[in-house]
């Protein structure tokens, strides 16, 4: 009788190793895939306005900045230029402004001077996205690689207003990093760093006023 049952064990041997296998198999494929590599992260940008409307004397009229900086991966000292571009809550694109060129990429900066036809600044005269690029350039300020992109949203939640009695009221607006997906879609129309990047020149139109060189 025992070596009956004997036999009976060693010969659904074959079938137990074969269930064996397959549950192994189905917990490997349900298990993280933690040697995966991350995917790469959108480079980040910091982008802000600030400034101010003086409604009399002899500071009368309105002083505003906007800076927008994107992190170029790979921290390249080559130099580069910049541009960049801001969309509204209807969708209309504009041109925020460029730098031709500056002597390291990793830092790419945009600063532009304005004004608003509609004084004093408001947030909601700001772009709700922003878009910054980066390229590189050679001796000839050309450009000669790939362009770098990175996006923000505002944050209204850090805009801030304040006033000191009927002379002047000033205004800081702050953007926020966000993935490319969230943005991306909303500038799809134009290649427009592209654009700047080739030609130095934008489609889209000048967003608000310059600003007076002081």
């Amino acid at each position: 009788m025992h070596a009956i049952e004997r036999m009976s064990a060693a010969g659904d041997r074959p079938g137990r190793i074969a269930r064996l296998a397959l549950a192994a198999a189905v917990a490997a494929s349900s298990a993280p895939a933690f040697s995966q590599a991350p995917a790469p992260a959108d480079p980040p940008i910091s982008a802000w306005v600030m400034g101010t409307t003086v409604y009399r004397g002899k500071s009368k009229g309105q002083r505003y900045i906007l800076h927008a900086s994107v992190i170029v991966p790979g921290n390249p000292q080559n130099p580069g230029g910049a541009a960049a571009f801001g969309v509204d809550d209807a969708g209309n694109v504009t041109f925020i402004g460029r730098t031709e060129y500056q002597p390291t990429q990793s830092l790419s900066t945009v600063r532009r001077k304005f004004e608003t036809p509609k004084p004093p600044m408001t947030g909601e005269q700001a772009p709700r996205y922003l878009m910054v690029c980066s390229w590189p350039v050679d001796d000839a300020r050309k450009a000669n690689g790939a362009v770098t992109t990175g996006f923000g949203e505002r944050d209204d939640s850090a805009t801030s207003i304040s006033k000191d009695g009927t002379l002047q009221e000033s205004l800081n607006v702050k953007w926020t990093s966000v993935p490319s997906a969230r943005a991306k879609g909303k500038f799809s129309k134009t290649d427009y760093c592209g654009e700047v990047a080739r030609t130095g020149k934008s489609s889209a139109p000048l967003w608000l006023l310059p600003g007076k060189e002081t």
